[in-house]
């Protein structure tokens, strides 16, 4: 049994075993988790490895500097899991360093107008916890038949009887005339074999339509995209060229890279569980205000910028 379970705060079992005489409660985040690395004979670049960091990053965390780690947010998550990976209580460490900071982990506060909308909103339209995990499975559920349906791009996605009926067409009319064409125009006509045989010739070929033109077409570059999960979220990434880069659920804790040919498609169902970085700058994920499902698109040089689906704030 560690001394977690013994409800003993770990920063204070520290003090004790190096001889501080500084009290628990004035351990900053950074030296509560250096002096346990120390403890246990763990170099930074052992920590970096395992937290898929650089060694730089592990050394601004321990020295307190938050602020080279960019928004808020990752500064949390980087200090959660390193708290984890040493064995110490994640929620202690988070309380440090808000108190360091003077930064709660608390939403920002909504004006009056639109929280009493909002709080108007839910009450009708939802009742309690239940219908918040059946509204996300719903969405979850349609992303998939969305994508089952139709590709990327397709003009008819989102709409999977006109795509059906469309296939259904298409196959009715091959299959009607197919079989005719040669003997029929032969007969009514009065063709010759060799007429009949010299028309289709006369159409171009349809690489001819492509041309120099797509091999004199600059080539975008490659965007690098990094995700990484706090909670659960639904997770698509397509790329210029239709390839599917992500698809599924990332869990708490993933940290997924993907690169692709710009602009890059992007879905998520759980916006606020997801930090995002573009060619290795942080970018905010951009979302609809009260709403945790967005899409939007990466364009060539590491722009956000939003689809015409999912106006965001």
């Amino acid at each position: 049994m560690n001394a977690a379970d013994n409800g003993e705060d770990p920063a204070a079992i520290e003090a004790a075993r190096t001889g501080s005489n500084e009290p628990a409660g004035s351990l900053t985040p950074g030296e509560l988790l250096r002096r346990e690395r120390e403890r246990r004979g763990l170099s930074q670049l052992h920590i970096a490895e395992e937290l898929h960091l650089d060694v730089r990053m592990v050394d601004a965390l321990e020295a307190n500097r938050f602020e080279e780690l960019g928004v808020p947010v990752y500064a949390r998550g980087h200090l959660r899991q390193y708290a984890a990976l040493l064995g110490l209580s994640p929620q202690l460490i988070i309380e440090r360093y808000e108190a360091l900071n003077g930064t709660p982990e608390i939403p920002a506060p909504i004006p009056a107008s639109v929280a009493v909308t909002a709080a108007t909103r839910e009450r009708s339209s939802m009742a309690g916890p239940l219908w918040t995990g059946v509204a996300l499975i719903a969405a979850l559920l349609g992303w998939w038949i969305w994508s089952t349906v139709s590709t990327p791009g397709d003009p008819i996605q989102g709409d999977p009887m006109r795509a059906a009926r469309n296939e259904q067409v298409a196959a009715e009319a091959a299959s009607t005339s197919r079989p005719s064409t040669p003997i029929s125009i032969s007969a009514a006509e009065g063709l010759e074999p060799a007429a009949t045989q010299a028309a289709p010739a006369a159409t171009p070929p349809p690489e001819d339509s492509s041309g120099t033109a797509g091999l004199n077409a600059p080539a975008a570059e490659p965007v690098q995209l990094r995700l990484e999960f706090s909670d659960p979220s639904w997770t698509e990434i397509f790329d210029a060229t239709n390839k599917r880069l992500m698809f599924g659920v990332g869990e708490s804790g993933d940290v997924s890279t993907v690169t692709g040919i710009p602009p890059l498609r992007i879905t998520l169902g759980n916006a606020s569980a997801v930090a995002m970085q573009v060619n290795g700058q942080p970018v905010v994920v951009p979302r609809r205000a009260g709403r945790d499902i967005t899409r939007f698109q990466i364009g060539p040089g590491g722009v956000v910028q939003m689809t015409s689906e999912v106006p965001v704030e």
